[in-house]
């Protein structure tokens, strides 16, 4: 029986907000310590980025970036149950920049031309897709100069394959979990 869990706003104008979703086997929310790092990393950053939330499940690093001054996220899940959940959760909190959208997010990054100052990637483990997203990003130019990605993934699954242009800026390890943090640089 999937029980629903309650998820904490970490900081920003959404302070101790709650976001409700449900629990299942192929999501696992960023916890709140590592939101903590993650967002005390982008706060030179954050205020007035564009980003992008891909594989989004809760929908809490968009939540965050919110409420921490983001001006807009685009949150992409697959999942339908994922979908109600933050659909119901921004109606609820009265947020309107967060662009939701129900599809699959490597048929998606295919097909956008948009830039981001600001992207997080944190698929399910099980599926092996962050290099399949780097390299999409990548191919299809999603980033602006001096963008930052972050990645979590686990260390015992799968070796990054990272572009050149990518430069490590933060790393967090915990346990078989890594949280890294990339400042991307153009070739101008």
């Amino acid at each position: 029986m999937k029980k629903n869990i309650i998820i904490r706003i970490t900081g920003g104008k959404l302070n101790t907000q709650k976001i409700y979703t449900q629990r299942n086997l192929y999501m696992r929310p960023t916890t709140s310590i590592i939101r903590e790092v993650l967002f005390n990393w982008l706060k030179n950053y954050i205020q007035q980025s564009y980003c992008l939330d891909c594989f989004s499940g809760s929908g809490i690093l968009s939540f965050e970036s919110v409420s921490r001054g983001a001006s807009c996220v685009v949150s992409l899940d697959i999942k339908k149950k994922n979908v109600i959940n933050i659909k119901n959760n921004i109606s609820r909190l009265l947020i309107n920049n967060i662009q939701f959208f129900h599809t699959n997010t490597l048929k998606w990054l295919k097909k956008s031309h948009q830039l981001f100052d600001i992207i997080f990637i944190d698929p399910p483990f099980y599926l092996n897709l962050v290099n399949i997203t780097i390299d999409l990003i990548q191919k299809n130019n999603l980033l602006k100069n001096n963008s930052l990605v972050y990645i979590e993934y686990n260390i015992k699954k799968e070796v990054l394959s990272i572009p050149l242009n990518w430069t490590l800026y933060k790393i967090k390890k915990k346990k078989d979990k890594v949280f890294v943090l990339y400042k991307i640089f153009l070739k101008l």
